[in-house]
C-alpha cells in the first residue's frame, strides 16, 4: 500500500472495502428464502422475499424487510413512523407506502409524520430503501420516485399560484411546530432547497409523494393535495441485501435497465468507472501522490485497474 494517503482518501477506501466485505458475506440470505411461500395481508398479495411477514418462519424474508398485519393492513413501521403499505412491485423492485394519519375519505386529515428525502439510507448502506430508481450505472442520473409537499409558515401573505393557502383546505393540524394564529400558512410541491422558500416564510414539515402530476400546470388545489398524501410515496429496495446477490452472484452489483430487467456489474467495473469518472474531480482536491496512491489502494482491493 502506498504511503502519504490522506484522512479522506482513506475513508474513502476504507468505505469501498466495508462495501465489498458486507454484500460478500451476506450473499447467502437470499438462497435460504427458497423452500418459502408467499403471505398475504389484506390487500398486498405475495408478501415474499425481501419482505417477511412477523407471523412467517425465521428464514423466511429479511428482518430489515419485516412487515406487520395491523387490522387486516399491511403495516411497515420504520422511518421514525407507521406507515400502510398501498402496494409491492416485484417489477419495479418499488414499494408504495403511505403515512398512517391519512385517511382516504376525510380531506381533513394530515399526516403523522414529517418525511424528507434524508431519511432514507445513502446507496452505500446494504439495508434499507432509497427514493430513487438504479438506472443504469451513473448515480447522478438516477431518477427519483417522488416529489416533496412541504408545509410552510409565513409573516406575509404569498401570492404565488405555487402556494396554496391551507386555510382554504380546512386543515385540521395541531402538529405545527409554530403556534402564533396570526402567520400565513401554506403547502407547494417539489421545493427541494431552501433558496425556493419566500423569505418570510420558514419550513414547518415536509412529505412525500408518487402522485403523477401536470408539470406545465404549477397550480394545486385542496383536492390535489389530498390525492397526492392518499397516494403516498415509492421507494426501491433494489440496493437491498441479497437482492443483487440473488441474480448475479458474489461480488457484483446490479442496477435496471430500460425495460427493468436486472443487469450485472462487477464492482471491479464499477468501482473502476467511479474512479475514472471522479478522477478530474481528485485532481482538483488532493495532490498527483494522494490520487495515484488511492487508485493504487483500490486496485488491491478490488483489482480493478484504472488508469491515471
Amino acid at each position: 500500500m502506498a504511503r502519504g494517503l490522506t484522512f479522506t482518501a482513506v475513508g474513502l477506501t476504507v468505505l469501498i472495502a466495508l462495501v465489498l466485505v458486507h454484500l460478500t458475506c451476506c450473499a447467502t440470505t437470499a438462497m435460504a428464502n427458497l423452500n418459502c411461500t408467499a403471505s398475504s395481508c389484506g390487500n398486498i398479495h405475495n408478501i415474499s422475499f425481501p419482505f417477511r411477514l412477523k407471523t412467517d418462519p425465521q428464514n423466511c424474508g429479511n428482518p430489515w424487510y419485516e412487515l406487520s398485519c395491523e387490522n387486516n393492513r399491511t403495516v411497515l413501521n420504520g422511518f421514525g413512523g407507521k406507515y400502510y403499505v398501498e402496494e409491492i412491485s416485484y417489477n419495479n423492485y418499488t414499494i408504495r407506502i403511505v403515512d398512517s394519519g391519512i385517511q382516504k375519505n376525510n380531506y381533513f386529515s394530515t399526516p403523522n409524520y414529517s418525511l424528507y428525502r434524508y431519511n432514507f439510507s445513502s446507496q452505500y448502506d446494504g439495508y434499507g430503501y432509497t427514493t430513487y430508481q438504479r438506472k443504469g450505472t451513473v448515480p447522478e442520473r438516477y431518477p427519483e420516485l417522488s416529489r416533496s409537499l412541504v408545509w410552510m409558515s409565513c409573516e406575509k401573505p404569498v401570492n404565488s399560484s405555487l402556494y396554496l393557502d391551507t386555510s382554504t383546505c380546512n386543515y385540521n393540524d395541531n402538529s405545527s411546530s409554530i403556534s402564533d394564529s396570526k402567520r400565513y400558512r401554506y403547502v407547494t410541491v417539489g421545493i427541494t432547497n431552501a433558496s425556493q422558500v419566500e423569505d418570510s416564510c420558514q419550513v414547518e414539515k415536509m412529505f412525500l409523494t408518487s402522485w403523477p402530476i401536470n408539470n406545465d400546470d404549477p397550480n394545486i388545489s385542496c383536492t390535489d393535495v389530498h390525492n397526492k398524501l392518499v397516494y403516498g410515496f415509492e421507494l426501491s429496495w433494489l440496493y437491498g441485501i441479497g437482492i443483487c446477490e440473488s441474480s448475479c452472484g458474489n461480488n457484483y452489483s446490479c442496477y435496471l435497465d430500460d425495460a427493468n430487467n436486472v443487469q450485472c456489474i462487477h464492482y471491479r467495473d464499477l468501482f473502476a468507472g467511479f474512479i475514472e469518472q471522479s478522477r478530474h474531480w481528485w485532481n482538483g482536491h488532493y495532490t498527483g501522490i494522494e490520487v495515484f496512491s488511492l487508485v493504487e489502494a483500490i486496485h488491491e482491493l478490488t483489482g480493478a485497474l484504472i488508469p491515471y
